[in-house]
């Protein structure tokens, strides 16, 4: 080591090089330290939340010419973490095939059954495969909106389930209807789904208020829906009435799928339709809410959730 040079006074000159170095190597140890605490500290404060899992359940039976372009849809959703849960019931037509491709290519869980199940055990079969915190349903020949799992999440709050309108269109794709709900009620529309209150009482004695494929649930609602009573018709209105009857359901009044009309399922609105404008009103059709309301109430009861009497007095009820 080379010592400092003598002056000409004889006196040795201070090494301020080498000052100079090792004061700019301490600063720059404190820097990186600051840095670092500083990259820490921000990671702390910013770090997002993972987004809950959200299990889309889907029943399919030679769905082959329109499954494929739904599933695009379910697959192209902002919300980032999906899973995507399909049990067939015996399909015939190619529909498997194309969902192998989906399984191979898009991680797709597949679930074939052995006999035929029928529409609603089909689907319960799908849904007690899913393994999301939530959980979406969805038909084999629709077409969703692009946010449709991102806007029903942000929206459900506490409430156990979610549901929204529909667009309907022909088998085609042509639109039909920017909206099912407006169509069908018309002035009572803000009334029966806009009026949280009296949209419960409303899903608690009718049963076509909530369609299925535009709904999302929390998966501890099945802790209480499964299994779905024999006499139930469908699936869809059973967990809309478990969620309605603890005053956990909530609507959302935007189009969030298109709905499609095809074939048998547009025969079979109609025949719906005529039922229930010749019944409307009736003596009977009183009788048959109520009677449909407390078998359900009695199912529940044994459930552990207790129900009031019939919720709507006949004045009430304007639809």
């Amino acid at each position: 080591m080379n010592p400092a040079r003598p002056t000409s006074t004889g006196k040795r000159s201070k090494p301020v090089k080498r000052v100079e170095i090792t004061v700019a190597l301490a600063n720059r140890g404190i820097l990186c330290h600051l840095f670092r605490m500083h990259e820490n500290v921000v990671s702390l404060f910013d770090r997002t939340p993972a987004l809950p899992l959200i299990s889309v359940a889907l029943a399919t039976f030679n769905g082959a010419k329109y499954i494929g372009p739904q599933l695009d849809s379910i697959y192209s959703q902002s919300y980032p973490n999906v899973e995507v849960v399909v049990s067939d019931d015996g399909s015939s037509d190619g529909t498997l095939d194309i969902l192998e491709r989906y399984k191979a290519e898009r991680g797709l869980k597949l679930i074939k059954q052995k006999r035929r199940l029928g529409y609603k055990d089909n689907f319960v079969e799908a849904i007690k495969a899913c393994s999301g915190e939530f959980i979406a349903l969805a038909d084999q020949d629709d077409l969703w909106v692009s946010n449709k799992l991102e806007i029903l999440h942000d929206e459900i709050g506490v409430d156990f389930l979610i549901h929204a309108d529909v667009k309907m269109i022909d088998e085609d794709g042509l639109l039909i209807a920017q909206s099912a709900r407006h169509m069908n009620f018309g002035d009572l529309h803000d009334r029966v789904f806009l009026d949280r209150d009296y949209h419960r009482r409303s899903v608690l004695t009718r049963k076509s208020l909530c369609q299925g494929c535009t709904t999302l649930f929390r998966s501890t609602l099945l802790e209480t829906a499964l299994p779905i009573p024999a006499a139930e018709q469908a699936h869809d209105i059973w967990l809309a009435f478990v969620a309605a009857a603890q005053d956990k359901i909530r609507y959302v009044d935007v189009a969030l799928v298109s709905w499609r009309l095809h074939g048998s399922n547009t025969s079979q609105i109609a025949d719906k339709s005529e039922m229930k404008r010749s019944l409307k009103g009736s003596f009977i059709h009183g009788l048959y809410r109520r009677q449909q309301y407390y078998r359900r109430a009695i199912v529940l009861k044994i459930r552990g959730i207790s129900m009031s009497l019939y919720p709507l007095r006949l004045r009430d009820e304007i639809f």
